[in-house]
């Protein structure tokens, strides 16, 4: 399963940048929004010795900062221990160090849960709800983060989604958009990626409605589980938990900023 989830998370990752190879790191670009570090980053596969990954570290931060880059993202494969000692080390240099676990349940999780009466969760095969998904994406994105960015990574999103591998889900309250999640499948796994719901509307069993269609659908499709990435003090681990969802691998995060 593990081997699944990592080959789910290239396919991905490759359906919004580009890939270059090099020895131990993969290195991802999207030149469409190239200050989006969520697709602009360096991957770390494989670490020779701790010096060589200290040294590296050093060595792209130094990069980063004489071509006057806005952000440098590192991240090292989940296949990768790392250590508190480490983490102080990357704190120490600049990086926020964020740990991202991995998280996977059975879809017969879906079973059991009742449908909620109060919402409509449609899948977006159609223009029509896919733009209500970006609407709702792009309003949920600029309480946090500049409204220009927001509209450029949801006009992004738009294009991956026309090519139909990546599907939104989006859930409806008398037809206005309130919350959306992502859908990847691969074999027996489902991704759900990109889950939110907008801050009026949390806490009345939308976003668990929401996982409950992808997950029934994805059943009918023949998969098995569903799987999904989130920051160790997200504030959904409650729900996640609740669904069944459970850690089965995590992975080291640092990003540096300019500013």
């Amino acid at each position: 399963m593990l081997t699944n989830i990592f080959t789910l998370q290239e396919r991905y990752a490759l359906a919004f940048s580009t890939r270059t190879e090099h020895p131990q790191v993969r290195v991802y670009r999207d030149e469409s929004v190239p200050d989006m570090y969520s697709h602009n980053y360096t991957e770390i596969m494989s670490i020779p010795t701790q010096d060589w990954l200290r040294a590296y570290i050093e060595q792209e931060l130094r990069h980063a900062k004489d071509q006057q880059l806005g952000h440098l993202k590192l991240e090292l494969h989940p296949s990768l221990p790392f250590s508190e000692e480490f983490v102080s080390f990357a704190t120490q240099l600049g990086f926020e160090v964020n740990t991202m676990l991995y998280m996977l349940t059975p879809l017969d999780v879906a079973d059991k849960l009742a449908p909620n009466p109060q919402c409509s969760v449609l899948r977006g095969d159609s223009i029509e709800v896919m733009e209500a998904g970006i609407r709702c994406l792009t309003t949920s994105d600029s309480v946090t983060i500049n409204p220009d960015f927001a509209v450029r990574k949801a006009n992004r999103k738009k294009e991956i989604y026309e090519n139909g591998e990546i599907i939104p889900y989006v859930c409806f309250v008398d037809q206005e958009p309130v919350g959306a999640c992502e859908w990847h499948l691969y074999k027996e796994l489902v991704r759900m990626e990109e889950f939110f719901i907008l801050d009026d509307w949390q806490r009345r069993g939308f976003g668990t409605e929401i996982i409950r269609v992808m997950m029934q659908d994805a059943k009918k499709l023949g998969a098995t589980h569903m799987y999904l990435t989130t920051y160790a003090d997200d504030t959904p681990q409650e729900m996640y938990s609740k669904l069944g969802f459970q850690e089965v691998v995590r992975h080291l995060e640092m990003i540096w900023l300019k500013n």
